[in-house]
C-alpha cells in the first residue's frame, strides 16, 4: 500500500495533504500522514492571525501569491468559510497614534519589503478609537487584496 508522509502541520503541510487527497490522480489506497511535533498551525501559520494578502511579494512569487489567495476564496465558498471559520475579505489599515507631545516613529519598508503594495490615505472614521489620538491612517488594501480567517 502506498504511503505519503508530510512533515509539518502548518498551512503548507495541511494544504498539501488536502490537495493530494482530492487529486484526480490520487490513488485511493494511498495513506497520507501529516507529522509535526507541535499542534497544527502552532508556528508561523498560527501566528499570522489568519491574515491573507496578495500584492505583498515581488514579481518572482506574485503568481503563487495570487493563486494562494484565490484558493482560499474557493475553499471558503466550498466549505462555508464565512460561517465555519470566519473567513472574510476586508480592508487593511495602518494607523499611527499617540498623545500630544509623544514621539511616534513610522515603520519604513526596506528594500526587501513589499514592492507592489499600494498605500493610500484613508479618511474613514475609526469611531472605536479614542478621539484625537490618530495622527495618520493609510489604506494598505481593499477586500480584493486582503482577507482573514
Amino acid at each position: 500500500m502506498p504511503r505519503t508522509v508530510i512533515i509539518g502541520a502548518g498551512i503548507i503541510g495541511v494544504s498539501t495533504a488536502y490537495y493530494l487527497s482530492h487529486s484526480v490522480s490520487s490513488n485511493k489506497e494511498n495513506t497520507i500522514t501529516v507529522v509535526d511535533p507541535c499542534a497544527p498551525a502552532a508556528g508561523a501559520s498560527g501566528k499570522a492571525a489568519g491574515f491573507l494578502s496578495r500584492n505583498w511579494t515581488g514579481k518572482e512569487t506574485s503568481a503563487l501569491e495570487n493563486l494562494s489567495f484565490e484558493l482560499y476564496k474557493d475553499l471558503a465558498k466550498r466549505y462555508g468559510g464565512a460561517e465555519e471559520w470566519g473567513y472574510r475579505q476586508c480592508r487593511v489599515l495602518t494607523v499611527v497614534a499617540g498623545k500630544a507631545g509623544d514621539q511616534t516613529q513610522d515603520i519604513q519598508w526596506s528594500e526587501t519589503g513589499p514592492k507592489t503594495m499600494r498605500v493610500a490615505e484613508y479618511t474613514g472614521k475609526l469611531n472605536w478609537l479614542k478621539p484625537g489620538i490618530i495622527e495618520r491612517q493609510n489604506l494598505l488594501g481593499d477586500p480584493e487584496s486582503f482577507a482573514q480567517w
